[in-house]
């Protein structure tokens, strides 16, 4: 019995080591040589432009780009989380250094009820170039309401919103045009709480 025991461990025994053996053999060749450099190739000339402006939600911590010609509120990206009770803005300059945009002042506010059959509420807001703004709606009720910018250089923006929550659109390096803003009720009654504030 000891025989048996003893021919089932040397194949056993021989397997092993030729496997540790094959498995070094594989580390040798596929370890990077010293010193060796990957280059990196250059981003080309016609390369998109680094974002100047960020915004950062509050409630997630993520962050995004917001660049002149496209919707101020794109796909979230991935960013350190942080514990503001509103939205942060932040600008970053030509030359890499960054600032928190701050309000300057509210420039107007809207309450009303807002319902699917009932008109719509429209404001404006004339822009000279460059002036950046943050617009916060929020309502209360069984309903949701759409909100519609135009006029902001990045296209048409809409947005739904049901009651109990908040949304916050910034709206960055205006063109000179006029920005119009219209709250529409989609569904139940909705108590509109609207306000855009001039940032600095």
């Amino acid at each position: 019995m000891a025989s048996d025991e003893r021919d089932g461990r040397v194949p056993l025994t021989v397997l092993t080591v030729l496997a540790l053996a094959a498995g070094a053999a594989w580390w040798r060749s596929a370890a990077p040589e010293p010193g060796a450099v990957t280059a990196v190739p250059a981003p080309p000339a016609s390369a998109e432009p680094v974002a100047r402006t960020w915004r950062v939600d509050p409630s997630t911590g993520d962050a995004w780009p917001a660049r002149p010609g496209r919707d101020p509120t794109p796909r979230a990206l991935r960013a350190p989380a942080t514990a503001p009770d509103r939205s942060v803005v932040i600008r970053v300059e030509d030359d890499g250094t960054s600032r928190v945009l701050q309000v300057s002042h509210v420039v107007w506010r809207e309450t009303s009820e807002l319902t699917p059959d009932g008109p719509p509420v429209v404001r404006q807001v004339n822009p000279s170039r460059g002036d950046d703004y943050r617009l916060t709606v929020s309502c209360s009720g069984d309903g949701s309401i759409a909100v519609q910018l135009s006029g902001t250089g990045t296209g048409d923006a809409r947005r739904f919103l049901r009651c109990g929550g908040r949304l916050e659109l910034p709206f960055l390096g205006g063109t000179g045009a006029p920005v119009l803003v219209r709250f529409t009720g989609v569904r139940g009654r909705a108590e509109l709480d609207a306000r855009l504030e001039a940032l600095y």
